[in-house]
């Protein structure tokens, strides 16, 4: 540890950065934190030889240092040094929590965080203590985090279905990194794939809240709405779409409703663990509409698509990696 710090934070010009570091290795290190208390005591005595000093000088620093450590000599502390001890490790504790707190947004520490994983080809189910589930889609995966005043928060990536119990007392969020989803007694799906160019959110039943990063209200949902968020415009839309076409992949089933081949192939993906080409781009766009088993296998899939348009495909069996669906 650099004696550097030591000046920094006695006199008070450490960032904040600093101060959050140090004081965390102090809570950890113990030989630290003796020696920190050692020249908080010299630093005390020197200071008050001259009351209008508001810094040590690096020269006086070096003298105080080489006056702790020398060399292999030992430190005699006489009584009244023992009692101005114990007067700076009051004064430094105090201060660490104080810090701390301060610096805790939420005005209360995270006591259990766990991160669940679906992968591609199955759903999940997760089962909170109070009753709620939540079912986890293909290819996706939520950390659920609980602080210490009950609240709970999730980050997620990819799609889920909430099933939440109704308690005003608990506090529920979904942390989408430019706004959050709060519960409110509720059963809603979000879908939000990193490489999707929107957040799709569709409300089964009671409400939930859009809150910006610093908790203002945006939007508040009703039953049957479905909300998209273009990721590039930053615009929430709103419109009403029968919520069971959303969280129908909950069910077992593809659900397409005038849905581009690109965005069929992306679904197809996620579940079969496949590799899809779009050789002939105008076929990119060709929209559908179908409601498809999700045991059905991909090339079943992919005759019932060619039934209704010209395409063909070949797949492509890999001994490593992902298989390949060539469409042309």
């Amino acid at each position: 540890m650099s004696g550097e710090i030591f000046i920094r934070i006695l006199n008070n010009s450490a960032t904040e950065a600093e101060k959050g570091s140090f004081y965390r290795e102090m809570g950890e290190n113990n030989e630290m934190r003796e020696l920190f208390f050692q020249y908080k005591n010299l630093y005390t005595i020197s200071t008050c030889q001259d009351k209008d000093r508001i810094s040590i000088s690096n020269d006086r620093f070096e003298s105080i240092w080489n006056h702790v450590h020398p060399g292999k000599k030992f430190l005699i502390i006489n009584l009244w040094y023992r009692y101005a001890a114990i007067v700076v490790i009051t004064l430094i504790i105090s201060f660490m929590v104080q810090y701390l707190i301060s610096n805790n947004k939420s005005g209360s520490e995270i006591v259990e965080q766990v991160e669940y994983t679906s992968e591609k080809g199955s759903v999940s189910t997760i089962h909170l203590s109070d009753g709620s589930s939540i079912w986890l889609s293909s290819a996706s995966r939520i950390k659920i985090q609980k602080r210490s005043n009950g609240e709970m928060s999730a980050q997620m990536h990819g799609e889920a279905y909430f099933d939440l119990v109704p308690d005003h007392k608990r506090k529920f969020s979904v942390d989408m990194g430019t706004f959050k989803v709060k519960d409110i007694g509720t059963k809603f799906n979000i879908r939000s794939y990193g490489d999707e160019a929107g957040v799709y959110t569709s409300l089964v039943e009671g409400k939930i809240e859009f809150l910006s990063m610093s908790d203002q209200s945006l939007l508040i949902m009703k039953t049957a709405e479905y909300m998209t968020f273009d990721k590039q415009s930053k615009k929430m839309t709103v419109s009403v779409q029968d919520p069971t076409i959303a969280c129908a992949w909950k069910d077992g089933k593809f659900v397409f409703i005038d849905k581009t081949l690109k965005e069929i192939c992306h679904d197809l993906e996620n579940w079969y663990n496949v590799k899809i080409v779009i050789e002939n781009k105008a076929l990119a766009d060709t929209r559908y509409t179908s409601v498809i088993k999700r045991t059905t296998t991909i090339k079943l899939v992919l005759q019932m698509l060619a039934l209704t348009d010209r395409i063909n495909y070949k797949i492509t069996d890999k001994k490593e990696g992902n298989d390949v669906v060539l469409i042309y």
